[in-house]
Formats: structure tokens, C-alpha cells, sequence
């Protein structure tokens, strides 16, 4: 009688069940299921709501539950012939979600574009860099912005009632307790069955038939940049004409299972494939644009120079220097007075060195990132190309080569690292003696939050003896992005009052 080898048996039996598996699925979900929506019982709790200092009286905030079922992939070979190389691993598995919607008050303000944030999770919580970066221009252009809750550790955080750091109390009540997302995988299809929803003329659909859905575009940034590398690559439907990933190069897993690469993994197919090489990198021949803005953070701290690719007729990639990873708004109350302390906990305490962030600078990497929205918006309606910009100069895959202050040279550069008043570094440290509660949190955050340092009077003398030879190049550089495109009129005069004005 012929037996089967030892080693054998455990691969054999995996694939036995793998087939098992998609032997039994009868009934995909499917990108056009329809999600049932309902508002969320306001008498349980306060909403949760990111980037809402953001929000003007001009737009209206709403928020919705959304419901149905999705499937759950994972890749076909070991590894992937390509981020394409999908089968079904989970059939109609049920979700319940968020999503907040900022629209104009008045339809005839609606441009007809609706942005989809997939909002980000690393804090443990929802929240929305993209829309902290550049909710100035969204609202001020127009725009409908949606934020979707896409991840099993917000969803955690949410239907536990919405205790910040894990010591605040609950500030959601049982607003969310029905929510609901086995798995991050999931989100794939799920979003797509929102965004054909976004876009159609459906009674159900959240944003009212007085708004016409002409474009949506889907962003996140850092990990949930990585789940919009995954889904550009691999989900992309017809209802989507555009994607912008903010501050990350790596794919989001197609789903929980263990990576085949790791220690200890069971063979494939019990294992869960990762793509490798340029397979990884969101896909260049897409037939809509794509637009991925990396900061120098990331390329000093996190990703190096793994994410650069050649610009092509739909893809433009873009390094800033002296823009930092972290997008919060300074002054954000993170904890009450009373709960660790005497005083309030904002989020600049977390750090030791004062915090250079993109939404509030002193390096305003919103102004870059708005002009790339801007970019975006006129290559779809226009059919105008963005763009293209230069790289950071770096000596090797992390390392920046920088001048005599420590600015990097190179990259997409606002007027302060030409005509500089500071030192900008792209990290930061935690500050000392923080309560143990915060230590984590400081952590990332800091790590993720650039520095500055401001010259001394003996330096600024030297450098700018007279007024106007600090006024002159300032002026001539930030006319020089706006005649490139990497620049707003209105971010343009912001620029020059916050920096020539007495």
C-alpha cells in the first residue's frame, strides 16, 4: 500500500479544506449589493466624529450606519501572480459600519465630487488625516467628503463605547455597540458596495438626489493608504475615477490569515500570500489617476525609497521635504483635566521638541497636498496632466542628504526650506516624564511628528541682514510653485502673509 509522506500530509490536508471552502460558497457578495442605511440612535451616545474642528457652517455633518455582506479574499498562487490573483476565501460574511458625510448646505455649491476617506486606525481609533490636511480646500472648493470606518480596531474602540487611550470614560455610550467587522479583508468589497452606492441615484443613498455624484475618489493615508494600494491594484470598479495615497508605499494584507512568509506558518494554502516586489506597489496602468504623495518621514523613518516608481500618463509620485508623517492639528485636547492630572493633555505634550505637523506646520505640507487635489480634480474633469516632481536627494534607501541646518535637499520644497528661519527634522521624541497611559501613544505619535528647531537672532543676521533679503526669495519661491501647480492662489497668499506680513 502507498503512503503519503509526513511532510506531505499537512499541505494535502490544506488544500483539501481550501477546496472544501470554495466548494461550498454558492452565493458571493458582490461590489453592487446593496447596503442597507440608518441613523444611529442618538439618544445612546455621542457621535465620534474625526477632524469635526475642521467642519465650517456651511456644510452639514451626518452620520449613517451602513449594513450588508461582503466576501473575503485571498490570493490564488504563492506567492500572487499579481495583485489581480484573488479567489474567494469567505462567502456573504455580514458587516455593519460608519460613515460620517460633510456635504455643502446648499446643493448648488456641490462640485460633484465626493472624497472617500478610509479613515485611519494606527491610533487605535478613527481618525482622518486626510481631512485634517486639507478640509480647507474641500470645503472651500466644494466638495462632499465621506469617512468610512473600515477597520476592526476602530470598530472595537467604537461599539466599546469610545474610551480614548483607554482611559477616558465612554464617551459614545451604546451608540455604536451594534456595529460590527470580522475582518479587515472585508473592507474591499465593502467599500465598493458604498461607493456604488455614493454614486447612484438610490433612495437609500446618504447623500441627498439634490447633490449629483459626478466623481468620488478614494484616500487614506498611512496604514489605510496601504488598504487604498490594495484596493486600487486589485478592487478597482467602474464608480471610482480616482485615488490619493497620502503618506504610504506598503499594501494593507487582503486578510487576517497568517503571512506565509512568517515563522511558523502553516503551508499554503492554509497561509495567507503577501505580494513581493514592484507587485506591491500600487499598480501605474490603472485607467484613472493616481496620485501618492510621500513625506519625508516616510522616507527617513518608514517606507525609505521602496515606493518610488516612474511617473505614467495616470500616476504621479511625489516626495515633500520638511513634511512631516503626522497630519493632527495642534491644541487637540487628548485627555480632560482631572483624569491624569490637574490640566488637560494636548497632544503637542506628548513630545519633547515643538512639533512640525502637515496640517499646522511651520512646514504646511497641506498647501502641497492641496494643489495635488487640485492637479487631480483637473486630470479627470480636464483631462490636464499634473505635474511631475522632483525626488529627495538621498545617499542611501533611508538616509537624506541634508545641508549645513539639517534640511533635506531635494524633493517638493516649500519656501521654508529655501529661505529657512529653522531647522526641520522629520521625527520627534517623546517628552520626559509622561504618565504611563500616554507612553505608547507618545511613542507613535512622536516618532511620526517632525521637529523644528528655530535659528537664533546671530543666525537669522547673518543669513538676512536686511528685511528684504528674506522677503525677495520667500516671494520668488512661492511664486515658483504656484506658476508649477504645486500651489493654491490662496494658499499662496496664506503663505506670504503668515511669513513677509510684520
Amino acid at each position: 500500500m502507498k503512503t503519503t509522506p509526513a511532510t506531505v500530509r499537512p499541505l494535502f490536508l490544506a488544500m483539501v479544506l481550501l477546496i472544501g471552502a470554495m466548494n461550498s460558497i454558492t452565493s458571493l457578495a458582490d461590489p453592487h449589493d446593496s447596503v442597507r442605511v440608518e441613523a444611529p440612535m442618538a439618544a445612546q451616545g455621542d457621535i465620534f466624529s474625526p477632524g469635526v474642528r475642521g467642519v465650517p457652517a456651511t456644510y452639514v455633518e451626518e452620520e449613517f450606519l451602513l449594513s450588508g455582506s461582503a466576501t473575503l479574499f485571498t490570493y490564488r498562487n504563492n506567492p500572487p501572480l499579481g495583485p489581480t490573483d484573488l479567489v474567494p476565501q469567505q462567502a456573504a460574511v455580514p458587516f455593519k459600519t460608519r460613515a460620517i458625510v460633510r456635504r455643502p448646505t446648499q446643493p448648488r455649491h456641490f462640485n460633484g465630487a465626493v472624497v472617500i476617506e478610509w479613515w485611519n486606525s494606527t491610533a487605535g481609533f478613527d481618525t482622518a488625516p486626510v481631512w485634517d490636511a486639507s478640509a480647507d480646500y474641500f470645503t472651500g472648493r466644494g466638495f462632499i467628503y465621506v469617512g468610512i470606518t473600515n477597520s476592526t480596531t476602530a470598530i472595537d474602540f467604537l461599539a466599546g463605547g469610545c474610551r480614548l487611550l483607554g482611559v477616558a470614560p465612554p464617551a459614545c455610550g451604546t451608540r455604536y455597540q451594534t456595529l460590527s467587522l470580522p475582518e479587515n479583508g472585508l473592507a474591499y468589497e465593502m467599500v465598493s458596495q458604498i461607493t456604488n452606492l455614493l454614486k447612484s441615484r438610490a433612495a437609500e443613498n446618504p447623500i441627498p438626489r439634490r447633490y449629483t455624484v459626478r466623481r468620488t475618489y478614494h484616500a487614506g493615508q498611512s496604514q489605510q493608504g496601504g488598504s487604498v494600494v490594495t484596493y486600487a491594484s486589485a478592487f478597482h470598479i467602474p464608480a471610482t475615477d480616482g485615488y490619493f495615497i497620502q503618506a504610504a508605499v506598503n499594501p494593507r494584507p487582503i486578510n487576517f490569515g497568517i503571512n506565509c512568509n512568517a515563522p511558523g506558518a502553516p503551508p499554503f494554502p492554509a497561509c495567507t500570500p503577501g505580494l513581493q516586489g514592484a507587485d506591491a506597489l500600487v499598480r501605474t496602468d490603472l485607467p484613472v489617476p493616481v496620485v501618492q504623495a510621500i513625506t519625508e518621514t516616510d522616507v527617513a523613518v518608514l517606507f525609505g525609497t521602496s515606493g518610488r516608481q516612474p511617473d505614467t500618463p495616470t500616476y504621479r509620485y511625489y516626495e515633500m521635504a520638511g513634511v512631516a508623517h503626522l497630519t493632527a492639528h495642534k491644541n487637540i485636547e487628548l485627555l480632560p483635566a482631572g483624569l491624569l492630572g490637574p490640566d488637560p493633555v494636548f497632544i503637542e505634550d506628548l513630545c519633547a521638541r515643538p512639533m512640525n505637523t502637515t496640517a499646522d506646520g511651520p512646514v504646511l505640507g497641506s498647501y502641497l497636498l492641496n494643489a495635488m487635489w487640485n492637479n487631480l480634480e483637473n486630470q479627470v474633469r480636464r483631462g490636464l496632466p499634473p505635474p511631475s516632481g522632483k525626488l529627495l536627494d538621498t545617499l542611501d534607501e533611508r538616509t537624506i542628504n541634508r545641508d549645513t541646518f539639517g534640511n533635506a535637499r531635494g524633493g517638493l520644497r516649500l519656501p521654508n526650506l529655501d529661505v529657512p528661519v529653522a531647522g526641520y527634522l522629520p521625527t520627534n521624541a517623546v517628552a520626559p516624564n509622561l504618565p504611563s497611559p500616554l507612553q505608547n501613544s507618545a511613542r507613535l505619535a512622536c516618532t511620526l511628528a517632525g521637529s523644528f528647531t528655530p535659528f537664533d537672532e546671530t543666525l537669522l543676521a547673518q543669513l538676512y541682514p536686511s528685511r528684504r533679503q528674506f522677503a525677495k526669495p520667500f516671494f520668488l519661491n512661492t511664486l515658483s510653485l504656484l506658476y508649477r501647480r504645486f500651489l493654491l492662489p490662496e494658499d499662496a497668499i496664506a503663505l506670504l502673509q503668515d511669513n513677509l506680513e510684520p
